[in-house]
């Protein structure tokens, strides 16, 4: 999902993302093994070259001891069908339950919370919702003034156009003020070629006087 999607920033900040990773490492997968005891269960396995399930023991012992190593999981390559089947092998063998091996193959999931560090700002940008106050130049600057402190961001400077040619008005960001966040006066350059036009500020917070 894009920020604009959601409904609030809360929600967008909330938001987990889920991606299959598709493999194990092996440093993961070991650690898993020792914590719930399957690793001592491989390793009586190992001892007994007689054991049925010697070379899958001995296979998953190797891999998880090898620290460039891990254990695909993609359904589309025969090495991720062949780790999936090991795992349900081991479940009927009684070397680790349903809920463990559930547990194992959730190693490969990486949840990331794309939107957390996002700021108010940013997302009423993102729902083409920002309220724009009007502001005035100071010698080839814009200067802002705000009376309440506020989340810190980053307020465009937007310049509005008219086409000679066209006669349409179009509104263009030509700068930013900077860490707009405490009791204070911000200021910032405006370019050559918009000096004369009309000037507007992002007011989300309602701060700028």
């Amino acid at each position: 999902m894009k920020l604009q999607d959601f409904n609030t920033l809360a929600e967008a900040q909330a938001y987990e993302l889920i991606t299959d990773k598709k493999q194990i490492g092996s440093g993961q997968a070991r650690g898993f093994f020792v914590n719930n005891g399957i690793w001592t269960a491989l390793r009586q396995i190992q001892s007994d070259m007689t054991n049925p399930l010697f070379a899958l023991a001995d296979a998953v012992i190797v891999t998880a001891s090898d620290a460039s190593s891990y254990f695909g999981l993609d359904t589309t390559t025969a090495e991720g069908l062949g780790n999936l089947i090991a795992a349900q092998t081991m479940v009927d063998a009684g070397i680790m339950t349903a809920t463990q091996k559930d547990e194992l193959l959730a190693l490969a999931l990486k949840t990331t919370y794309p939107y957390e560090n996002r700021t108010e700002h940013e997302f009423q940008i993102a729902k083409g919702s920002v309220t724009l106050k009007p502001i005035a130049q100071t010698g080839g600057y814009a200067v802002i003034h705000t009376n309440i402190a506020c989340e810190n961001h980053n307020p465009r400077l937007i310049a509005k156009v008219i086409n000679p040619r066209t006669n349409k008005t179009t509104y263009h960001r030509i700068n930013n003020f900077y860490n707009v966040s405490e009791v204070s006066s911000y200021d910032c350059k405006v370019s050559s070629e918009y000096l004369g036009n009309e000037l507007f500020v992002d007011d989300v917070y309602s701060v700028i006087v």
